[in-house]
């Protein structure tokens, strides 16, 4: 079985991307993917929530040029089997907005591939519209995402343009959350979604799932 490729999405916003998030979305998928990364205009992500071990992590695969990121400007959705975007504080100030991203997004959506977002990261499918008038293409699929008593704990949390439970929820969408800090995670219509960093393990799990599954009903 030919190996898929799966995107791996992350801001460049100084608010940064949880480095714990990225590490175990980067660990789950390197061994049944081709990675790539990408970000707004190829600028280099700025990761959070480092210990010891992340650092050394995070060293040993920029040592190895795999963090060097794409512009996201110059991806095409149909380039790979599924996208992934961990919790990302950032995601929130430039990817929620990302008009190159929204297209992505869209066109995964459109061909069933499967999408993972958790935490804050799950601001990003807000860049997601389409239509005259606009409308957000998740509306109609269930979501979680960072809950507002998780967000308010946080230091950043006044630095934040959004939150995700509220952008939803005006955009007409499905949201809820479980306990702060639990487990918890939603799929619906090929879409996985994490409450919360903690949530990164069993989301990304599920998406490749989801994505062996297509693939294998492909041949």
């Amino acid at each position: 079985m030919a190996k898929q490729s799966c995107l791996i999405v992350l801001s460049a916003s100084s608010l940064g991307v949880s480095a714990p998030s990225f590490l175990q979305c980067y660990k789950l998928t390197q061994s049944a993917f081709n990675i790539e990364i990408a970000t707004p205009e190829a600028a280099a992500a700025v990761f959070i929530d480092k210990d010891d071990q992340s650092t050394r992590w995070l060293n040993d695969i920029a040592a190895k040029k795999l963090l060097e990121p794409h512009s996201l400007s110059d991806i095409q959705g149909s380039q790979y089997s599924c996208v992934v975007i961990p919790h990302s504080p950032g995601a929130s100030e430039d990817l929620a907005t990302c008009e190159a991203l929204g297209n992505i997004l869209s066109q995964c959506l459109a061909e069933k591939k499967p999408v993972c977002a958790i935490g804050l990261g799950v601001c990003a499918l807000l860049s997601a519209v389409k239509g005259n008038p606009q409308q957000w293409v998740f509306r109609d699929i269930a979501l979680t995402g960072s809950s507002l008593a998780e967000v308010t704990a946080t230091s950043y949390f006044a630095s934040l343009p959004l939150i995700p439970g509220d952008a939803i929820l005006d955009r007409a969408g499905i949201f809820s959350t479980g306990a702060p800090t639990s487990i918890h995670i939603v799929v619906n219509a090929g879409v996985v979604t994490g409450q919360n960093p903690q949530s990164t393990l069993s989301a990304v799990q599920n998406m490749i799932l989801l994505a062996n599954q297509r693939q294998s009903k492909s041949k």
